[in-house]
């Protein structure tokens, strides 16, 4: 089992013995007690979250919401679906609600590993399926290409095993940011058995240099056998809010329902969704100091005489002498990253495009670093 990211130590007991350990953090990493920030002094860039916060916005509709929220925000769900539907094209009955994008990911597996065995790529993020697999989810890995993309001809002949009923894939990649060429991708999509299911968790699309012409949307739209997943954690500074969201067609959408987890969404999280999907502004600006970032991030890698992989999102992927080693040593001088996501990928550390001034602390200490 070569399960990734938080949760991989716990379900790969058997790897994680002879795996190197996990990356150092440093303690107390919070500002108080109630334990919802990183400590002055130290650059978390490790979850990809964007350090803009909430717009203003959004934050102005939570206050507001405050002396409310002791109701269920059973109506808010409906409303925001709706917004969702009307810009992405689709009806609110296509659009189902998650505490999180992690959330109705997870749903998915639980409703689709009734029905067979999914493939997943071997290095993605793969986090929601901690509790399918602990309910007895069958699941195959898929090997990745040389270049560590993911590998649809793989994928395509590994799904023509009678027992394969979905296809789970993140595009752009979470750990790598590589983004799958649209045109390969549809027609991947295209060539599956009417019986598989494509699931393509696009956290990370909003934030891609094209992302009009690379969503996966418009086979949902035409009534295709695939479930696209978005976040609000990303592109609007909500990972702390918890509201995500999936795409799919009514009969998809009915069954992703049914298997959800939670029964009522946060009011809060709700609220500030609602303000922030119509805040162009604040989507803009967003999407420029994620990109300012990343290019600091690549420049500080070509300088230090190493690589990362080509990123559309709001992380890099580097290749270091030893990724635990390196989280380590930066993490002696208050950056958190990323150390190894597994055993099979030792030396690729991903950091992420956190607030600027801790991006330039990273890319100071990267070429002094990078061979730890």
């Amino acid at each position: 089992m070569d399960i990734s990211r938080r949760g991989w130590l716990g379900l790969a007991a058997a790897a994680s013995a002879a795996a190197p350990a996990r990356a150092i953090t440093i303690r107390p990493m919070l500002t108080d007690p109630s334990g919802f920030a990183p400590a002055p002094g130290i650059a978390h860039l490790k979850y990809n979250e964007n350090p803009l916060g909430p717009p203003a916005s959004a934050l102005q509709a939570m206050a507001d919401l405050a002396r409310q929220a002791w109701y269920y925000a059973d109506d808010a769900e409906g409303l925001l679906a709706a917004m969702i539907g009307k810009r992405l094209g689709v009806p609110a009955a296509h659009v189902v609600l998650g505490h999180g994008s992690s959330e109705v990911i997870t749903s998915a597996a639980l409703a689709w590993g009734r029905r067979g065995t999914i493939l997943v790529p071997a290095l993605q993020f793969d986090e929601p399926l901690l509790y399918p697999i602990a309910q007895g989810l069958n699941y195959r890995r898929v090997a990745m290409a040389p270049d560590l993309g993911i590998d649809l001809g793989a994928l395509g002949r590994a799904a023509a095993a009678p027992d394969v009923a979905m296809i789970y894939l993140c595009n752009p990649n979470n750990p790598t940011g590589m983004m799958l060429p649209a045109a390969d991708l549809l027609a991947f999509a295209r060539s599956l058995p009417p019986r598989v299911t494509l699931l393509v968790d696009e956290a990370y699309m909003e934030l891609a240099d094209d992302p009009a012409t690379s969503t996966m949307l418009p086979l949902v739209q035409s009534g295709a056998n695939i479930i696209v997943t978005r976040t609000f954690s990303k592109l609007f500074g909500m990972a702390g809010l918890r509201i995500g969201y999936a795409v799919a067609s009514p009969a998809n959408a009915a069954e992703l329902k049914r298997h959800r987890l939670t029964i009522s969404l946060n009011a809060p999280g709700l609220a500030a969704a609602i303000a922030a999907w119509d805040d162009a502004a604040f989507q803009q600006q967003s999407r420029a100091q994620i990109s300012a970032a990343r290019h600091v991030l690549q420049a500080a890698v070509a300088r230090a005489g190493t690589i990362a992989l080509p990123s559309q999102a709001n992380f890099l992927f580097v290749k270091v002498a030893n990724a635990d080693r390196f989280a380590a040593a930066m993490a002696q001088r208050g950056i958190l990253v990323r150390g190894a996501w597994g055993p099979a990928w030792p030396e690729w550390s991903r950091v992420s495009t956190g607030r600027m001034d801790d991006v330039a602390r990273y890319a100071a200490a990267l070429p002094e670093l990078v061979q730890a």
